[in-house]
């Protein structure tokens, strides 16, 4: 079994890590937050190590994004996730340094707000996500995992030719189409075995 932590203050007493909630009020709401202290079993002195004041920090900043109308740190990586990039991938789509999206999801640091509306507008619309990809240079890179699935949004009457390509192989095809006031969608994969589909 793991000896408990001496206490710091008495350095008798051992320490143990305590979970309350506690109401936290931030612009005139309040909330029940969980947050953490070390309690000394000797001399009773109650207090927050490195470890217990970075998740109270973690906590208070969240329920300020809450507050503010700002995206949370598990909203954020929901988005990143949903399309498939790593930290690393989105900071440099998005901005916001090396280390952004780590520090934004773990509620680190409060995003702007100026981040916080591009994040909610390629939440919203799929094509913007794609049209900053295309931007920043970013198309191959992320075809490159395995299948490729695009949903391509047509309206009125016109003659649409698209180019699909698949990665690292280098392959490429032409599709043309004549649609009319509906909605096309191509599904493309790798995959040999499956066929390309229009519906």
């Amino acid at each position: 079994m793991k000896n408990k932590e001496l206490c710091p203050i008495c350095g008798e007493g051992h320490v143990t890590h305590v979970l309350d909630q506690e109401p936290a009020t931030y612009k005139g709401q309040t909330k029940m937050l969980p947050l953490s202290h070390l309690q000394c079993d000797m001399c009773t002195s109650d207090f927050a190590g490195l470890e217990e004041s970075r998740a109270n920090k973690r906590a208070m900043l969240a329920f300020r994004k809450e507050v503010d109308g700002l995206l949370t740190g598990a909203e954020v990586k929901a988005l990143r996730e949903r399309y498939k990039i790593n930290q690393t991938q989105a900071a440099r789509l998005f901005g916001g340094g090396p280390v952004a999206f780590s520090k934004y999801e773990n509620d680190d640091v409060v995003q702007s707000e100026a981040m916080d509306k591009l994040l909610r507008l390629v939440r919203k619309n799929e094509s913007t996500f794609w049209d900053l990809v295309d931007e920043y240079g970013m198309t191959e890179e992320l075809f490159a995992k395995a299948e490729a699935v695009a949903e391509l949004k047509v309206f009125g009457t016109s003659t649409n030719v698209i180019r699909v390509n698949f990665g690292d192989k280098n392959e490429a095809f032409l599709l043309s189409s004549k649609v009319q006031s509906r909605t096309t969608h191509a599904v493309v994969s790798d995959d040999s075995q499956e066929q390309r589909k229009w519906k």
